[in-house]
């Protein structure tokens, strides 16, 4: 059975700090988890333009999960009558009154107006990725992928070994939120998930002025959850397929560490997650099993063919951000399996390991 998690509403400590409730083990967990927060994204939509950013840290207070440390900066530029609208929710507001570190409202370009609001307390890591998310250029628009065949599962076991790359696909059947959610939390998508959010359909300001402690909860439920969310199935069975030689490196473009709790050794590729850096990869197989990635955003998709890899991807096409590169790494000629992470790594333990009808690649 597949566990799900919510973000309960931070409390407000002192200091600002924001806190998550009790959690058993929670110095092993916080030590084997991921305890620094960075979300970012710079979104255009012809001449509007909207920058959010929230970095933070997470320490253990009296048994309890805190946010000790945290910062939230949001710029907006669009028409006019949109933007000062929501300067109008924001501004004076008795909520945001104890963090806020700038806000202006000044006139920009033609009839638009840009909004900057910046709470709590920055380091300078987070000052330095804001500058950089400012200067993005507006994304472009990609050509539709065509998507080869999908296999039956009875083929799965013939790909081993292999090494594999795992996203948030993985972690979503643990009960955090998708990428997607996260779009959500922070206003980047329109409620609707079909463009992005700018001017009125900007729902974050809202929630910021009417509920601070929900929405920075709302922020931390990828973290804070993966330290209370229990290994899934697909999870386990990884880490079987580890024991057993049939899995070689591990590679993940998720934020938490869940695959820590089942003993996985796995090397992060995501960097900041802010840009799309690449991480330079040394592959031990001659099969790269990329499991719930949406994007080849670090270029290990890339690398990997370079090095004559065979790329076999495991992903149930299910809905994703809007303009999102989705499996823009795939070709027509690649294995291909349309399942989820459980799906495929449970029968694949089970065909490996039970039947032992593996073959060695």
């Amino acid at each position: 059975m597949v566990s799900t998690y919510s973000a309960a509403p931070g409390r407000l400590l002192t200091g600002g700090r924001f806190g998550f409730g009790p959690l058993a083990d929670l110095e092993m967990e916080l030590e084997r988890g991921n305890s620094q927060l960075i979300w970012g994204w710079k979104r255009d939509v012809e001449n509007a333009s909207r920058v959010v950013y929230f970095g933070g840290e997470l320490e253990a207070d009296n048994g309890e999960v805190v946010l000790s440390r945290w910062y939230l900066f949001y710029r907006h530029r669009a028409e006019a009558a949109s933007i000062t609208r929501i300067a109008a929710q924001l501004e004076n507001n008795e909520q945001l009154k104890p963090f806020l570190t700038s806000f202006r409202l000044t006139p920009a370009a033609g009839d638009q107006f840009d909004l900057r609001l910046e709470l709590g307390v920055p380091d300078r890591a987070d000052l330095d990725r804001v500058r950089r998310l400012q200067l993005r250029k507006p994304r472009r628009r990609f050509a539709e992928i065509v998507m080869p065949p999908a296999l039956p599962l009875e083929r799965a076991a013939d790909l081993l070994p292999a090494d594999i790359y795992v996203g948030s696909g993985l972690s979503y059947e643990a009960g955090l939120p998708t990428l997607c959610d996260m779009h959500l939390a922070f206003g980047v998508d329109n409620e609707a998930c079909t463009q992005f959010a700018v001017g009125d359909e900007d729902m974050l300001p809202a929630r910021l002025a009417s509920d601070l402690a929900d929405a920075i909860g709302s922020f931390c439920a990828v973290h804070v959850g993966a330290l209370k969310a229990m290994p899934t199935p697909s999870m386990l069975a990884i880490a079987e397929l580890k024991r057993a030689g049939l899995i070689g490196k591990v590679f993940t473009d998720n934020v938490d560490n869940m695959l820590a709790k089942v003993g996985v050794p796995f090397e992060r590729t995501r960097g900041s997650g802010v840009f799309n850096e690449v991480y330079p990869a040394e592959f031990s197989s001659r099969r790269l099993i990329v499991i719930g990635v949406a994007a080849d955003r670090r270029s290990l998709v890339k690398q990997a063919r370079a090095k004559g890899l065979e790329i076999v991807t495991v992903n149930p096409c299910e809905k994703v951000a809007p303009m999102v590169r989705h499996l823009d790494y795939i070709r027509p000629t690649d294995p291909f399996f349309k399942v989820t992470a459980d799906t495929f790594f449970t029968h694949l333990a089970s065909q490996a390991l039970l039947d032992g009808t593996w073959a060695a690649a």
